[in-house]
């Protein structure tokens, strides 16, 4: 009995984690919110210094206790920005190690001008400390210019709601593969030369366009703007794999060559497309070809949302990519429900030229807000019947559409003609949403 109870009593006193190689305790730590990280200094000799060498930091309100947050009626948001960046420098002061990533998101409970200061004395310790990756979230918007990192050299840039006061081109770029801009502004015009960005993310940014970088080995695009502008282009960018473009107000329909061809003739490379709200409005005017002169080989995924499959413009320039996508395997598409248009008859739309229209390795559709109109119901039939490996449909219906009903439609899909005998027709519970912004992107960012 009593070797046993000294047996259990060493397998207590036994500190696994302590002896990890110290590559898997900094992979730990790094999971860990810094606040966290730092406490485990008092854990024992062996841990306290640990996560001074973690390469990470990532600063938020939670590294400040609720408790000790000034609840004063004046300069209580100065007295916390002084906490605040009081704990920042403190953990920069202790750090011993490179700082390969430093993310600053701002709290509401601080003032944001006596912290955008601090980032300007931080800059020289983050070329010291060789920070490749650098985001600053959560100023007021339009309220502060974006600091000068043409020291860096960075590789991921993520900058919110701030004005750029100087030319990016004065450096600072070069090494820079992924840029992330939200809410970002700038007065003057500038060309940035980017030589090995591969993705670059604006949504909603003032004076900023694709045009203005020069980006030869750009793979990954994603554009939200409010209107578009007449210096909108995707020329040079022919490496372009992913593209997804979000419009969120009506554009001018003046043009005398077909918008479809303009953003797509030199998109030769292009796999993955995302197109949403507006802006199929946008490709659809000028007309569209019953296909591209130059075929979109290699796109694989094509996802469009809040199309109106009433409007005869619309339908024609989907039925142009479709044609122009001989190797298209998966299409989602998801209907707009505020502006319906008048339903038409567009049997004829869709029997024209079946045999031209490429759908020969089409295995998996998504139709989302669907209700049931002829238009939605052609367009179904046409791709069952057209669709020779066709796996899987996927349908949401509208939540507003009454069971009923529902169970009626199905019915009569399910007389369509297919031409897999392995095709599906599946409920989809929810609408597909195509992009992925990434966490850091919040609902407020996406939608403006």
């Amino acid at each position: 009995m009593a070797g046993s109870r000294k047996r259990n009593i060493g397998r207590v006193k036994e500190d696994r984690i302590s002896v990890l190689p110290h590559n898997i305790l900094e992979t730990i730590l790094c999971c860990l919110p810094i606040r966290d990280a730092v406490r485990t200094s008092v854990l024992s000799r062996n841990w306290r210094h640990c996560w001074t060498m973690i390469p990470n930091l990532e600063f938020d309100g939670d590294i400040i206790c609720s408790a000790s947050l000034s609840r004063s009626k004046c300069h209580a948001r100065e007295l916390n920005a002084g906490k605040f960046v009081s704990v920042i420098n403190r953990v920069l002061l202790l750090h011993n190690g490179p700082i390969l990533k430093f993310s600053l998101s701002l709290p509401s409970f601080c003032d944001d001008q006596i912290i955008h200061d601090y980032v300007d004395q931080w800059i020289p310790l983050f070329l010291k400390k060789g920070t490749q990756q650098l985001t600053l979230d959560g100023y007021v918007p339009g309220q502060f210019t974006a600091h000068n990192f043409s020291s860096l050299d960075l590789t991921h840039l993520r900058l919110a709601y701030v004005r750029l006061p100087y030319p990016p081109a004065s450096g600072g770029l070069t090494y820079l593969r992924i840029i992330e801009l939200v809410g970002v502004s700038t007065a003057e015009q500038s060309i940035m030369d980017c030589p090995v960005l591969q993705k670059l993310t604006l949504l909603h940014c003032v004076g900023i366009l694709p045009m203005n970088f020069i980006a030869p080995n750009l793979k990954c695009l994603h554009q939200r703007c409010h209107k578009m502008t007449s210096e909108d282009s995707l020329v040079g960018f022919k490496n372009l794999t992913e593209f997804s473009y979000w419009l969120s107000s009506e554009p001018e329909m003046q043009t005398e060559i077909p918008n479809v061809v303009k953003v797509f003739g030199n998109l030769y490379k292009i796999e993955k497309v995302y197109i949403a709200n507006h802006f199929i409005t946008y490709l659809a005017a000028g007309g569209s070809p019953n296909r591209l002169s130059y075929p979109l080989a290699y796109l694989k995924t094509l996802s469009i949302s809040y199309i109106c499959l009433n409007r005869l413009s619309e339908v024609s320039c989907l039925l142009c990519l479709i044609r122009s996508a001989p190797n298209l395997c998966k299409l989602n598409i998801l209907a707009s429900l505020t502006d319906l248009g008048e339903e038409g008859d567009f049997k004829d739309c869709w029997d024209e030229d079946y045999e031209d229209c490429s759908v020969d390795h089409l295995e998996i559709v998504t139709f989302s807000n669907f209700v049931g109109h002829k238009a939605e119901l052609e367009f179904v039939k046409f791709l069952l019947a057209h669709s020779p490996v066709l796996k899987t449909m996927y349908i949401n219906r509208d939540q507003k559409m009454e069971n009923d009903v529902a169970v009626k439609i199905l019915e009569e899909i399910l007389k369509f003609s297919r031409a897999s005998s392995r095709a599906e027709i599946k409920h989809l519970k929810d609408p597909f949403d195509a992009v992925d912004y990434g966490p850091w992107v919040t609902e407020d960012y996406v939608y403006g």
